[in-house]
């Protein structure tokens, strides 16, 4: 078994792509009846789609997780969550930068 000094939540950049892969296969390239943003620009038009559906997936996953939690009866580890937390926030923050142009 090949171990690797990963933090929690890190993964390889293919399996990363991986992912990225799949939810692009996943939202239609024509997704003005199934989701209605506003104009965000040329380059960002074709990314907000995915990004709101990977932000919708993990909300419904850590719903499921949480779910599973109770039902288990057993805890998700606290240092994964915090893991899971700094990485959210660093979503946000990088949301945020992008309401701050000009």
């Amino acid at each position: 078994m090949q171990t690797h000094n990963l933090t929690p939540l890190e993964c390889e950049a293919a399996l990363s792509d991986l992912i990225l892969q799949a939810a692009r296969q996943a939202v239609p390239k024509h997704v003005d009846p199934l989701i209605t943003l506003p104009d965000c620009g040329a380059r960002n038009q074709p990314l907000m789609p995915l990004l709101v559906g990977l932000i919708d997936a993990a909300r419904v996953t850590a719903i499921a997780v949480a779910d599973n939690a109770w039902d288990s009866g057993q805890a998700v580890p606290a240092d994964l969550i915090n893991s899971l937390k700094t990485d959210v926030q660093a979503v946000l923050r990088h949301l945020q930068a992008a309401t701050d142009v000009f």
